[in-house]
């Protein structure tokens, strides 16, 4: 691509804290960057911009006036508001949590008109998938990945989305899910004790957005080769007959094998592979965010690997002493950024489970047919 690739963050993110107790913490925002640097892969060519906050009418777009409102003043007057689920102990108010999100969602939108350009760009604070237009949701207080593809539509770009996060992108599937300019691809873990309950193999779309929204339910232990022969089964497909304006990836990372909050088992292979394949598969715009991951060292070192590969740099296996003496005391004692042993690239098979979902899929996608 002609244009650089371009990385977004501030160092703002930092200075908010959902709380002591709470999985996402936002330092490992830093941790990733600082890794990135350390790596050189945030030199020129690549480009660096910083997040400004979002405007409300913006922000109209997606979400309902009450709840902007009510936002702002459970943000300014410290007080919960549990019709709009404020104050439970997935969304705590704590001080700044408007501006947090304001912020993340004008990265996200400036990131996708600089993607649309013809450019990889990669907003690591972004992917808040699950905030509904009235109500805060898993972790999610504005819904970034909603309102910035609701601007590529009226621009005119058609939009893949593939989302890899351990939790389905419930918010994003149903605010498509009639509209078939937006191909909602997710993978996820599904079943009765898994957030947000969503993602069924039979939610499809509806209307003329039947076909175009495909969940791929995985169980749990779900490992790297049985996800990456499911991906080649329909992702490159889906790309080479779809052919979009602009491919949108949300990259949460919470389906690594040792996320304190999931039961998937992939390892730093899966994700490196995942990159490498796009990177080389789509030439096109491609705007990526982060999402989930809630063990912070795995989190820098994934969006490490995968944001070198769409920069083309490689990356050293060594650790920096610097990150090492924070990985050790997460509990990470490993002296590479990739797990060992990695990625094998064999599979001995393909799950009984697996194998039926994919073929659904293939049926009743008419893209696929």
């Amino acid at each position: 691509m002609e244009n650089p690739p371009l990385f977004i963050y501030s160092p703002r993110y930092i200075q908010f804290d959902y709380g002591r107790d709470h999985p996402l913490r936002l330092f490992r925002l830093k941790l990733a960057v600082d890794l990135m640097e350390h790596y050189g892969l945030l030199s020129p060519p690549v480009e660096k911009a910083k997040p400004e906050e979002i405007d409300d009418e913006t922000l109209l777009t997606f979400h309902d006036p009450s709840y902007l409102e009510t936002l702002k003043k459970a943000d300014e007057e410290g007080i919960p508001y549990p019709s709009m689920g404020l104050g439970n102990s997935d969304n705590p108010v704590f001080p700044g949590m408007y501006t947090l999100s304001r912020l993340v969602v004008g990265g996200t939108m400036v990131g996708t008109l600089k993607a649309l350009e013809g450019r990889r760009v990669f907003h690591i604070g972004g992917g808040m998938h699950h905030a509904r237009p009235s109500k805060a949701e898993g972790f999610c207080y504005l819904n970034d990945i909603v309102i910035a593809l609701k601007d590529a539509l009226n621009k005119g770009a058609k939009v893949l989305y593939l989302d890899i996060d351990a939790h389905h992108c419930d918010a994003v599937q149903e605010a498509f899910y009639e509209d078939p300019r937006v191909l909602v691809v997710s993978f996820h873990q599904y079943g009765p004790d898994t957030y947000p309950g969503t993602g069924a193999l039979e939610e499809l779309g509806e209307g003329e957005g039947k076909g175009y929204n495909l969940n791929l339910p995985l169980n749990r232990y779900t490992e790297d080769e049985t996800l990456w022969w499911a991906y080649q089964e329909l992702v490159p497909p889906l790309l080479e007959a779809f052919q979009p304006d602009l491919l949108f990836t949300q990259l949460g990372v919470d389906a690594h094998k040792d996320d304190p909050l999931t039961t998937l088992f992939l390892t730093t292979g899966f994700y490196e592979r995942l990159a490498q394949d796009l990177a080389s598969r789509w030439q096109g715009p491609w705007m990526a965010v982060g999402g989930g991951g809630y063990d912070m060292v795995n989190v820098a070192r994934i969006w490490t690997l995968m944001w070198g590969i769409m920069v083309g740099k490689e990356v050293p296996d060594t650790l920096p002493e610097s990150f090492l003496r924070i990985s050790r005391m997460e509990g990470y004692d490993g002296p590479t950024i990739r797990d060992v042993p990695g990625w094998s690239g064999a599979l001995s098979h393909v799950p009984k489970t697996l194998k039926p979902r994919v073929e659904f899929l293939k049926e009743h996608c008419p893209l696929l047919g």
